[in-house]
């Protein structure tokens, strides 16, 4: 069984493995991504809306991950993670239209 501190050190390798690849994006990330979603003007009122967008901000970390490697031609796993991560959103946003958790004439 590994201890508390080997558990440690063997996470700041992975963060220095990941920092290496996508440097310090993740101090960055709020920078780019609050203006997008407050300009979208969502309102998040249920759960359900809640995990709606949470996938959402998933994929802008995964395009944000995939630009830091743009230089170098880009980041494949990211870009897989990405299409996951839009066909899980499809579905929850089927449920919510067809269990009426958002008004389906605004759809489009």
């Amino acid at each position: 069984m590994k201890t508390v501190p080997q558990l440690l050190r063997e996470a700041a390798d992975i963060y220095e493995q990941r920092n290496a690849i996508y440097g310090d994006n993740y101090k960055k990330f709020g920078a780019w991504v609050g203006p997008l979603l407050r300009g979208a003007g969502v309102v998040l009122e249920t759960d359900d809306d809640w995990g709606r967008m949470a996938y959402r901000i998933l994929m802008l970390h995964k395009i944000s991950r995939d630009l830091m490697q743009f230089n170098n031609g880009g980041h494949p796993d990211s870009l897989d993670d990405l299409s996951v991560y839009a066909m899980m959103v499809r579905e929850l946003d089927e449920e919510a239209r067809q269990t009426n958790l958002v008004d389906v004439k605004k759809v489009k």
